[in-house]
């Protein structure tokens, strides 16, 4: 029995690969096209959490003005 290290290298590679390949048959269906927008709307979602956590932590932290400052 062939291992993949007997295969010449052009097999081996796509073999390799085979998990990882686009299937674009699968992203033009509906859960590929449901799939795709659950992933944008996840990274916008973790973007507005973030700018969201950088403007609290930006107004806790900042020095507040005193009353003799002004």
């Amino acid at each position: 029995m062939l291992s993949a290290r007997d295969k010449p290298p052009e097999e081996r590679g796509a073999v390799g690969l085979q998990g990882f390949a686009i299937d674009k048959s699968f992203l033009t269906n509906p859960k590929g096209i449901l799939l795709e927008v659950e992933l944008v709307f996840g990274v916008i979602v973790v973007f507005v959490f973030i700018y969201d956590a950088f403007k609290i932590y930006q107004a806790e932290m900042a020095p507040s003005p005193t009353p003799g400052d002004q």
